[in-house]
């Protein structure tokens, strides 16, 4: 595996994606239009309720988040989770029918502010991501993430600064495709993460699975984790110079039995521990926490 790791990081191997620019939410209109709410100031879950030095952030795919509360409530009956002052979700979903967005059912049942970006539309609703806060969230841009093979759905990535006392972290929450090989993966997420600054965080859902793809559409997965793309992914981030603690974090999704690490983080000038990935919650992901130090 490591060979295989240096082959698909070397640069002259790689066809990297053009450079994709990163557009304030605020401009963008019509369905995909963002919703943002700061966090109220009498939840009792602001700053003096949660880490702060060092923050502890949560990564969590909510595999749709059709039951806002329970996905909450998970992080709430979890002593390690109900610490995290930052949360960054993937695949959550609105609909006008219910009322409120799902990002925003969670973020008033955790006392926090949260902006939520559509991706794409999904029925009468939304699918997207979402960030989810005890602290000002300020500088929000999304990215169109580009097309590295054979594109099952849209995706994006977001980018927004957290305020935490005066000290400023830039979060990139990030959810790639499903149907890619260990190259065309990299391609994909490389325009969001090449050219952060220092002290930035990258998290979310890589789908970074044990499968390559053959001709482009047939899945071959091998028990023995020789297709795992994780390890390929986190050499990529190291090459070009990110820190990689959730390395040994064990499977973070599960499946029909079988288990593998889809979730990461990733940091560049910041100090960042890796905490655990608790097996508690309704989505077929379990979240991950990290303590960051900046």
């Amino acid at each position: 595996m490591r060979c295989l790791c240096l082959v698909v990081v070397a640069g002259c191997s790689l066809d990297m994606s053009p450079r994709q620019p990163w557009v304030p939410v605020d401009g963008v209109a019509g369905p995909l239009s963002i919703e943002e709410a700061a966090a109220p100031t009498t939840s009792g879950r602001g700053p003096l309720a949660v880490s702060t030095q060092p923050l502890r952030l949560v990564t969590y795919n909510v595999q749709y988040g059709p039951d806002p509360m329970a996905n909450a409530d998970a992080i709430l009956g979890d002593p390690a989770l109900a610490s995290a002052g930052l949360i960054l979700i993937q695949e959550i979903e609105s609909y006008p029918g219910e009322g409120s967005s799902r990002a925003a059912q969670i973020a008033a049942r955790l006392g926090f502010g949260y902006v939520y970006v559509p991706a794409r539309q999904k029925g009468d609703g939304t699918h997207g991501l979402a960030i989810l806060s005890a602290f000002p969230i300020s500088d929000v841009q999304k990215m169109d993430l580009p097309d590295a093979g054979n594109l099952v759905q849209h995706r994006i990535a977001i980018s927004a600064t957290i305020n935490v006392d005066g000290r400023a972290l830039q979060v990139i929450d990030v959810h790639l495709d499903t149907d890619l090989n260990a190259r065309q993966r990299i391609a994909q997420l490389s325009p969001a993460v090449v050219d952060a600054p220092d002290g930035a965080v990258v998290a979310g859902d890589f789908n970074s699975s044990w499968v390559e793809w053959v001709g482009g559409s047939v899945p071959v997965l091998s028990s023995s984790g020789a297709s795992d793309q994780a390890p390929i992914l986190d050499a990529y981030m190291a090459h070009i110079g990110y820190d990689t603690p959730t390395t040994n974090s064990g499977p973070t999704e599960h499946m029909l039995g079988f288990e593998q690490r889809l979730d990461s983080v990733f940091s560049r000038g910041t100090d960042v521990t890796f905490g655990g990935v608790p097996r508690v919650g309704p989505s077929d992901h379990w979240p991950m926490w990290v303590d960051v130090a900046f």
